[in-house]
């Protein structure tokens, strides 16, 4: 099964135009707009080049040699196109920056969650919640803990005394004013108080990316990442690794329930961005009909997929992406004790008061105005 990277650096890889070759050199990221951070395959596939051995490679990024993003958007495997880096399917903004793209991906939020953006909007990335909670009961072994990590946590914002929110999380106003000017928000005085003007009190979004991953490579036939990326910068001929579908879909299915489960408990919802191709596969090996669950509006777990651009007149630039559609349905019921449907869901979901105060202990990636 022959596999060959489609994109590269955001461009086909037949595309030889100063822009693309501008962001080849420069291992810039149209998407994000700025340097490729990896994607999916982050540090794992980063070059660091030999002066000697890798002359034209060396060359290529204009003397650069270390920590080299192998900046692989997608690979075409047996006549389909599988996106691989999250970056390429969905991303917003880091400190305010916009691309076609970003907009693409915010007008997607207006389109399907309104109230989420109806005010100013905190966007938070990677968030990792870990917390446990202790049987009240000493004598049972019944502690439970959650420990999850969200690709983007989308809250509406209003202001808020900073006294009443250090008197919420039962720390100093001074050590909660400190770590907020750290963390780039902005504080204001009105009527004789300090208002933290971006306070998380909405109803959050979570997103949830899930790109198609790689299945690594023969290192030894030249069939990795890393050296299917030098061949092509390079113009020559490459083997790129295959696609491992059923890792993808089992990584997904084993946080599906869970984490719609948590944006419901928080009084929002849990949305999964999917390419086409990968929801297609999952049609095709599992009993769950799809096409049986589009709908218009979020329900209690939503799949939005994203498909490239149909009848797109060029094969230059940046290929746009547009909605294939949205299945919504129902996270299923719990019955008894003895029901299976449990280990599809959490033990123990911490408080909506306990998520603003980690969202406000992280700097946010961005804010989005209504």
């Amino acid at each position: 099964m022959s596999s060959q990277i489609y994109e590269l650096f955001g461009f086909l890889t037949s595309d030889q135009s100063a822009e693309a070759m501008r962001h080849r050199k420069q291992c810039m990221c149209p998407f994000m707009g700025a340097e490729c951070d990896g994607g999916g395959n982050r540090y794992q596939s980063f070059l660091h080049l030999n002066p000697t051995t890798d002359q034209k490679l060396v060359e290529f990024f204009n003397g650069r040699t270390a920590a080299i993003p192998a900046g692989v958007c997608s690979l075409k495997t047996s006549g389909k196109v599988w996106v691989v880096c999250p970056r390429r399917l969905f991303v917003l903004g880091k400190d305010n920056a916009h691309t076609r793209h970003v907009d693409f991906c915010e007008n997607l939020l207006r389109r399907y969650s309104p109230l989420a953006l109806s005010k100013k909007t905190g966007v938070w990335s990677e968030v990792r919640i870990m917390y446990d909670e202790q049987s009240e009961d000493e004598s049972k072994d019944d502690d439970k803990s959650f420990n999850y990590a969200f690709d983007y946590i989308i809250c509406p914002t209003s202001p808020k005394p900073l006294a009443e929110i250090a008197q919420e999380q039962d720390i100093s106003a001074h050590k909660l004013e400190r770590s907020l000017n750290k963390n780039g928000y902005t504080l204001a005085r009105r009527n004789g108080q300090i208002y933290v003007e971006e306070y998380p009190d909405g109803n959050p979004v979570i997103v949830e990316v899930m790109t198609s991953s790689t299945s690594g490579g023969n290192k030894s036939k030249g069939t990795t990442i890393q050296n299917a990326f030098r061949m092509a910068i390079l113009g020559q001929p490459q083997d790129a690794p295959g696609i491992n579908y059923r890792q993808v879909w089992a990584r997904m299915v084993s946080q599906l329930i869970v984490k719609s489960q948590i944006g419901k408990k928080w009084g929002g919802c849990t949305v999964w961005i999917l390419q086409d191709a990968l929801t297609n596969y999952i049609s095709s090996t599992t009993d769950l009909n799809l096409r049986r669950l589009v709908s218009q509006a979020f329900k209690e777990i939503n799949i939005l997929t994203l498909r490239y651009l149909h009848n797109r007149p060029q094969e230059s630039g940046v290929l746009p992406l547009e909605v294939d559609a949205l299945y919504a349905g129902q996270i299923p019921p719990i019955h008894d004790d003895t029901d299976f449907n449990r280990l599809l869901q959490a033990a123990s979901i911490p408080s909506k008061q306990l998520l603003r105060a980690i969202l406000l202990s992280k700097r946010p990636r961005t804010f989005i105005l209504s």
